[in-house]
């Protein structure tokens, strides 16, 4: 039996992206696919203080994440696989 029930998800992308929104989950789906998506980190993020938001059950866990190290210095193993209704929070950096 397939459900195609995982298609309706999403993972959003908020803060300091360059386009900040709502992407359709797919499955395999990494970090590295929805920073590209969004265009990248915009001028401001402080990309090494991401956090991912995942809701498991009723609670949700923050998982660190270090986009400047995945995008400016290809770490992939900065790169995590993504979950439906993922967030991730890509906050701006202090001057």
């Amino acid at each position: 039996t397939t459900v195609g029930v995982a298609n309706a998800s999403s993972v959003r992308v908020i803060g300091a992206a360059a386009a900040p929104k709502a992407l359709p989950y797919r499955a395999g789906m990494t970090v590295l696919d929805a920073v590209i998506e969004v265009g990248g980190l915009n001028t401001f993020a402080s990309g090494n203080s991401a956090v991912l938001i995942r809701t498991e059950g009723n609670s949700s866990r923050n998982y660190p994440l270090r986009l400047n190290d995945l995008v400016k210095s290809g770490d992939l193993s900065a790169n995590m696989r993504l979950m439906p209704g993922d967030v991730i929070r890509i906050p701006e950096r202090w001057f």
